[in-house]
């Protein structure tokens, strides 16, 4: 019997346990985030920062939706020159049948001409492989403004809480009181320092890109003309 009340006991502390760490982590949850269910009594005239906030976030979200847009654009930029990048490589191929055909035939112009022309295939292909890695860090580009622009909504719905969170308090709710200032200020600085970093990227990663670019752009140039890619430089 006293192991059997003592089983018991034990499973009780455990589940009180549970609940508790529960209701700690839904605490902290709202500790930094107010509920839009709870503004429904505040009065409209005390709503302008909200309002405004509501705006931003709104316009955040719409700058997330470009750049994901950006980003399959991108990609589908990328797939249009590897399939150029596979055209040139299947051209500098024939051209090698080429040179070996006229070499069968012994005669000097027909080789000297087939020899030139692998010749342009060749710097063909390699601007084309340039081509593609330029699209491709363009598209890394993309991938890391739609990170900034995440990151800004993340401020935007941060700063949006706080907000609310000001106009519950001066509404004179009690609820107010069950929330802290400092933890809706702590998500807000925490959210503004990853902005900071997402854009560290994308300027990285700009650098990164330009210089596959003017690479692209130099082999290009050296290439025989119709043998330089496709690819707008723009």
């Amino acid at each position: 019997m006293f192991q059997n009340r003592t089983k018991r006991h034990w499973v009780v502390g455990l589940a009180l346990g549970a609940s508790m760490t529960f209701l700690a982590g839904c605490g902290s949850s709202k500790a930094a985030r107010v509920d839009d269910a709870m503004m429904a009594r505040v009065p409209e005239d005390q709503l302008g920062a909200v309002r405004d906030a509501q705006l931003a976030r709104t316009k955040a979200a719409d700058n997330v939706t470009r750049a994901e847009v950006a980003v399959r654009d991108a990609e589908r930029a990328s797939e249009v020159a590897r399939r150029n990048g596979d055209a040139a490589k299947s051209r500098m191929e024939a051209e090698k049948a080429a040179v070996k055909a006229a070499e069968a035939t012994g005669q000097q112009s027909p080789i000297a001409s087939a020899k030139i022309r692998l010749q342009g295939a060749e710097a063909g292909r390699v601007a084309a492989d340039a081509e593609v890695a330029w699209h491709d860090r363009k598209t890394d580009t993309a991938k890391a403004e739609k990170d900034l622009r995440a990151a800004e909504l993340k401020v935007a719905e941060s700063e949006l809480n706080l907000a609310q969170f000001k106009a519950l308090e001066r509404s004179g709710d009690v609820r107010a009181k069950n929330m802290s200032e400092a933890n809706f200020m702590s998500v807000v600085a925490e959210t503004k320092r990853e902005v900071e970093d997402a854009r560290r990227r994308v300027d990285e990663q700009k650098r990164v890109e330009q210089d596959a670019r003017a690479e692209w752009q130099r082999l290009r140039s050296e290439a025989p003309q119709g043998y330089g890619g496709s690819g707008s430089a723009d």
